[in-house]
């Protein structure tokens, strides 16, 4: 699965949502899911969850085989998750539905046991308004920001991406609209960036990390060669609601708001910001490492899609 969820061949079709039992619980996971989805792992390794999975279908559903692993909600729909998701909103959900916050996640995203149940408690407890978990040291990363800094809880940033949002339901209804601004999904988390600067209101929770199981082909994966079969351009709609929606100063860790991993410890900002210059250093001078080799081995860089040139732009990681 790719990081924004367009898969080969994928047709948007009517929604058809399955509705949430009776007895449901407060926070919900949306899946954008294939047929190697990893959330029946998940349902299956959390057996206590505090959270209904929905799944938007962009293939034919694969076989049940384990009893009591399945889906509260289904549905189908969309060229990519955030389009689905919109139109299931304002077709398929129903007003007694009274989850708190809800995720919406790529299916090659594998929390680890209870981590997403812990995902959702963490941000309610810190009145989160949009938020991610972090990523990993090692997996695969596309924003330098998202990566772990072990000296935070909660981190205070100015920019979480698509991969894997988690909404309050507020912030799910006043960014709802930026779900259908762009096809290949591209400039949509900067719209929400964009949206919410000043307002102390975008996290990066460290105290859940993840792994992305797969890397982005930014040359030749399947989501970029669907969007080149249909005329879009990424860079192109980047651009477009960048000027669109305006900067915000970059995507970075803020100074200030941040809840340490220590509780108590003086100059908890100050604690968390120097182990963040220390963490984007590593994977800075590794990314360096990384290019240096390849083009000794004779190997083709790509370019990030979305790559403008402008300052305080992309924050990649190394092989973005």
């Amino acid at each position: 699965m790719n990081p924004q969820g367009i898969e080969p061949g994928n047709v948007a079709q009517s929604v058809e949502p399955r509705p949430a039992p009776v007895a449901r619980r407060p926070y919900l996971a949306v899946f954008r899911a294939g047929p190697s989805s990893v959330h029946r792992r998940l349902l299956r390794e959390d057996p206590r969850r505090n959270w209904d999975c929905a799944v938007n279908w962009w293939c034919e559903p694969p076989a049940l085989n384990e009893p009591g692993i399945a889906e509260e909600i289904a549905f189908t729909g969309g060229e990519h998750k955030f389009d689905g998701f919109a139109a299931f909103f304002a077709q398929g959900w129903q007003p007694e539905w009274n989850y708190r916050y809800v995720l919406l996640a790529d299916d090659d995203v594998y929390f680890r046991p209870g981590d997403l149940s812990r995902l959702f408690e963490t941000c309610e407890r810190h009145a989160v308004q949009l938020g991610q978990p972090a990523l990993r040291w090692g997996t695969n990363v596309n924003h330098l920001v998202t990566t772990w800094n072990p000296m935070a809880t909660l981190r205070r940033v100015s920019f979480v991406e698509v991969m894997t949002p988690v909404f309050s339901m507020a912030t799910l209804r006043e960014l709802l609209p930026t779900f259908t601004v762009s096809r290949s999904t591209f400039g949509i988390d900067w719209a929400w960036g964009a949206l919410l600067q000043g307002r102390g209101a975008i996290h990066v929770v460290d105290a859940i990390r993840v792994d992305h199981l797969k890397p982005v082909d930014w040359a030749a994966g399947a989501l970029y060669t669907r969007l080149k079969s249909l005329g879009v351009d990424p860079a192109a709609e980047m651009r477009e609601l960048r000027a669109r929606f305006g900067e915000f100063g970059g995507i970075r860790t803020l100074p200030s708001g941040h809840v340490s991993s220590w509780p108590g410890a003086p100059f908890g900002d100050a604690l968390v910001r120097a182990v963040d210059r220390l963490v984007r250093a590593k994977w800075w001078l590794h990314d360096r490492a990384w290019r240096f080799v390849s083009r000794v081995r004779g190997r083709h860089i790509p370019k990030f899609p979305g790559d403008t040139g402008a300052a305080g732009g992309d924050d990649r990681a190394p092989g973005g």
